[in-house]
């Protein structure tokens, strides 16, 4: 999701080899990348997965060609819910290991996103540094601790204006992190008001610095314009100085305002050898169902999600948390630990139907847990 911030950055459009000479300065040329980021810094040991959960099933995922696949190569399409802005959440559902655990057995869900707000009120680097990487933590942990994915967002518009930090915090956590198959990074939400030209050099920037690390757990790099423009980035793709793999690209939909010729787009960039991964997406207006904007389209979520199954997308809903937008997941009688059976959804059942697949008010937690239940390519039942 979107949000507006004037602050400018002093690395602003600095090059990776500067970025990275700026890094190394900032953790005091120290051999442990993590030391600058205030907390243990020690790789955490990796435990076998719990018997049949997502990772014990898949281990470590991988890219070939434009498919994500596991460790035997079999096709993976990973379904999953994204946390509200971690300094903006109403409600600590995303930090839950029971309510974690219920979703991955009763809603089949394989992957979690830890969206960390950097630069937005009490963010990451707006005076919420702590508080942040506690939470981001807490959700890898419950996430390893389950034996699902979990991708770690970096949540702006605006990273390239925050490199040197971006560096610092990625490295770091790949230090931590990178030996578990569970990670998946990603470094820059939605990029908007820089060109491809710009985003390119941060991504392998950050890239370099994940990889000295972490050799081989997927990173999903955003796009121009929101991470809608993925076929400009298939123009001209990042090509880091480490000659890293296992790269993929960002594309997010909110369904009432991106359709076909959004979907036109991704298929562009497939087509054009691109790996993508659809880090967030909502069944509502881009600007996650508001109060000006309080509707849910299902037809057409419905199209994206036939999209994402024919070309094997994995996605990732905004967001697991309590809300009157109608991106919210949850109601206000969910317990914050679970079990979050469907009467604790939001759904757009029942509602004032505006026009075909198109209803006005409740929410779109129904539909989007109806979808991750659904065949899933890859795993138990699937297609």
């Amino acid at each position: 999701m979107q949000a507006t911030s004037s602050a400018r950055h002093p690395f602003h459009d600095i090059t990776p080899a500067i970025a990275m000479l700026l890094f190394s300065a900032a953790a005091g040329c120290a051999a442990d990348p993590s030391a600058g980021l205030g907390i243990s810094t020690d790789p955490v040991p990796v435990p076998a997965a719990p018997a049949g959960s997502p990772v014990a099933l898949h281990g470590q995922l991988r890219v070939v060609g434009t498919q994500l696949v596991d460790a035997s190569g079999a096709p993976v399409q990973l379904k999953g819910t994204s946390s509200m802005w971690l300094n903006w959440e109403a409600r600590s559902f995303s930090e839950s290991q029971a309510g974690l655990e219920y979703a991955r057995d009763a809603w089949k869900l394989s992957v979690i996103r830890a969206a960390m707000g950097t630069d937005a009120g009490n963010g990451y680097l707006s005076g919420g540094k702590n508080i942040m990487l506690s939470k981001v933590e807490t959700i890898i942990q419950n996430a390893i601790h389950a034996g699902v994915y979990v991708l770690v967002d970096w949540h702006t518009e605006r990273a390239v204006e925050q490199q040197a930090d971006a560096i610092e915090f990625f490295a770091g956590m790949a230090h931590k992190y990178g030996a578990h198959p569970n990670i998946i990074w990603e470094p820059y939400n939605e990029p908007n008001g820089f060109t491809w030209d710009q985003i390119r050099p941060y991504h392998e920037a950050v890239v370099d610095a994940i990889r000295a690390e972490d050799p081989d757990n997927v990173i999903v790099m955003g796009t121009p314009n929101w991470s809608q423009d993925v076929d400009v980035a298939a123009l001209d793709p990042v090509h880091p100085s480490r000659g890293a793999t296992n790269l993929m690209y960002t594309l997010h939909f909110y369904a009432c305002t991106h359709q076909q010729k959004f979907r036109d787009k991704g298929t562009t960039a497939i087509d054009e050898g691109l790996a993508l991964f659809v880090t967030e997406f909502g069944a509502t207006p881009a600007d996650g169902g508001t109060s000006a904007e309080p509707y849910v389209c299902r037809d057409e979520a419905n199209l994206w999600f036939d999209w994402m199954a024919q070309n094997n997308i994995s996605g990732v809903a905004w967001k697991l948390d309590q809300c009157a937008d109608t991106s919210c997941i949850m109601l206000s009688t969910a317990p914050t630990d679970g079990p979050w059976s469907d009467e604790y959804l939001t759904s757009d059942v029942g509602g004032a139907v505006v026009q075909p697949g198109v209803t006005q008010g409740g929410g779109h937690g129904l539909l989007v847990v109806d979808w991750i239940r659904s065949a899933t390519v890859g795993l138990p039942g699937g297609t």
